[in-house]
């Protein structure tokens, strides 16, 4: 499905996987820079997002960061009136994407 709400952006943004109240994007800036988004739609005035920046610390800059930030809240407010963006930033040399599948039978242990 597309996302019209991303038309327009400076950085190109691709949906990795949206659920009813999460998505996660992988964005490519102009300059080559990647981050990834896992954005969790809360309840309330505040978005809940976990962001990681492909490269060293000292790489990144208001310059680089600020951009993606604007467009998050763009995309937030889409969603909801949300006033304020609570994030986490890290910084990596690789960005995986995983699933881990929980144990069944450790499942039927715990009583899950």
């Amino acid at each position: 499905m597309p996302h019209h709400f991303l038309e327009g952006f400076e950085n190109k943004w691709t949906l990795v996987r949206e659920t009813s109240s999460s998505q996660k994007f992988r964005v490519k800036t102009p300059d080559d820079h990647t981050f990834a988004l896992d954005i969790h739609y809360t309840i309330g005035k505040m978005l809940t997002v976990n962001v990681v920046f492909m490269g060293k610390k000292e790489n990144l800059s208001k310059n680089i960061i600020n951009p993606v930030l604007d467009e998050l809240g763009r995309i937030a407010i889409k969603h909801r009136d949300y006033a304020v963006i609570d994030y986490t930033l890290a910084c990596t040399d690789e960005l995986f994407d995983g699933n881990f599948t929980i144990d069944e039978k450790d499942r039927l242990i715990r009583k899950l």
